[in-house]
């Protein structure tokens, strides 16, 4: 069983970046995605290139101020010129009020930037998980192949507790989708909520699992355990054979 430890937001801030490299140096973390609109975007770039066994793909955005272009006629607040927040973003997609080619037009900005700052991009996804939702899931695929970005992050959530039949149908059909339509992995989780002793039994749950690979999705931060988790030495013994990045997929 493989494993893909990918943090996200790489770029987002110097915190955040200093924590990704020291738990890629010092931890399991294989891979990061870069947030092309994000404040510290330059430095996370500078470290990229500096530890080139860290996996890089692009975190495309559709929410906060993380826009490259400007010139939109649904993807932008008029009130900021950037884009809207999270909670408005998501019903405008539900609703479908986001045009689809604006969407790919700025997808497309996002993932040259990152291309064009000398980075080789090995996956997508989206932040705050927005390629959940179908249109979104629609226009990433499409940007995927435009620039031969040869996987996206999966769809099917694994290891949840309290999710519904409908909602388990919903990802699965999602999955399905994105699996007869480009490359992805077999499903991810992350360990958002969970303490200390939750993260471990998850993790060992993943390390144990029959599927082929996962993909744990990480945000290293002190405050949320993660950090301590991530570079702990237990988890660093019992990862080791396991662990790759997209890269080593193809």
């Amino acid at each position: 069983m493989k494993l893909i430890v990918n943090a996200d937001d790489f770029g987002f801030s110097t915190e955040v970046n200093e924590n990704i490299i020291k738990c890629h140096l010092d931890g399991i973390v294989s891979s990061a995605t870069i947030l092309a609109g994000g404040n510290q975007f330059q430095e996370a770039v500078k470290l990229a290139k500096q530890y080139p066994n860290l996996g890089i793909g692009v975190h495309l955005a559709l929410d906060g101020p993380n826009n490259i272009g400007t010139k939109y006629t649904s993807l932008l607040n008029p009130q900021t010129g950037t884009f809207y927040e999270d909670v408005v973003a998501v019903d405008k997609i539900k609703k479908r009020d986001f045009i689809h080619n604006e969407m790919i037009a700025e997808y497309s900005l996002q993932i040259e930037k990152v291309l064009q700052s000398g980075i080789s991009v090995t996956h997508l996804d989206h932040h705050h998980h927005f390629h959940l939702y179908f249109p979104v899931l629609k226009a990433v695929i499409e940007v995927a192949r435009k620039y031969n970005i040869k996987y996206i992050r999966p769809q099917k959530i694994l290891f949840q507790t309290k999710t519904s039949i409908l909602k388990k149908i919903y990802r699965l059909y999602h999955q399905y989708y994105l699996v007869n339509k480009w490359s992805t992995v077999d499903g991810y989780t992350n360990l958002i909520g969970c303490n200390s002793i939750q993260m471990e039994e998850k993790f060992k749950s993943m390390l144990n699992s029959n599927k082929k690979t996962i993909e744990l999705v990480v945000h290293p931060l002190v405050e949320n355990g993660e950090m301590d988790f991530l570079t702990n030495h237990e988890t660093i013994e019992i990862a080791r054979n396991h662990i790759i990045n997209y890269g080593d997929l193809e």
